[in-house]
């Protein structure tokens, strides 16, 4: 039911998207919330996307996001037993008095000041195509062993590419592929994994 073409050249790294029980659960979840078939079937796992994040919240690493109205909309019933925790730098003082005087986007420095968080994290970007690009670059000069990135803003040609960029990268990601996504895209597909994770772990 959820296949789907990875696009690009025969040389491109990603190739037969991965599908397991756990992701077609998920998927099917999201396809009967938003009711958006071509959603469900545009979303890219990583092979090891839910191990991670599973391990975070076995842990008790950090959901980053990069809008408060999707930390404010992830059910954190979900997390519940674990010391998981999430976060949002974005109206952080420091964030917005650092972004200034780089001149720079405040979700950029809201990444680093993620980034900088200890433990597992899942960096959750349902907004700010900014946030994947720092992620990239930060990427090309550090290891992320540690870092998932969950990336669903919606937006046309220059964000379909960045999403395509972070799927060309080596980092651990779950994306919305194409010109889908948004808010209430990411806080669905958000809840659906935490949802399964908890369902299979017997939370």
């Amino acid at each position: 039911m959820y296949k789907r073409h990875s696009g690009g050249s025969a040389r491109h790294r990603v190739g037969t998207p991965y599908i397991n029980e756990n992701v077609t659960s998920i998927l099917q979840a999201v396809e009967d919330e938003t009711r958006d078939s071509a959603l469900a079937q545009s979303i890219y796992f990583g092979p090891t996307a839910l191990t991670h994040i599973k391990r975070l919240i076995e842990t008790g690493g950090s959901i980053i996001t990069d809008t408060m109205l999707v930390a404010n909309d992830i059910d954190d019933s979900l997390l519940a037993g674990s010391d998981a925790r999430i976060i949002c730098f974005i109206d952080d003082p420091q964030v917005v008095s650092l972004a200034e005087q780089r001149h720079v986007t405040r979700a950029e420095v809201a990444v680093d000041c993620g980034l900088a968080v200890p433990g597992q994290k899942l960096m959750v970007v349902g907004s700010a195509p900014a946030a994947i690009n720092r992620i990239i670059q930060r990427r090309q000069h550090e290891p992320m062993s540690d870092v998932c990135v969950l990336a669903a803003p919606t937006g046309f040609a220059s964000v379909v590419q960045m999403k395509e960029r972070l799927l060309d990268s080596d980092l651990t990601s779950i994306i919305v592929r194409g010109k889908k996504g948004g808010v209430p895209a990411t806080v669905t597909l958000v809840n659906a994994i935490l949802r399964q994770i908890a369902k299979t772990t017997g939370n």
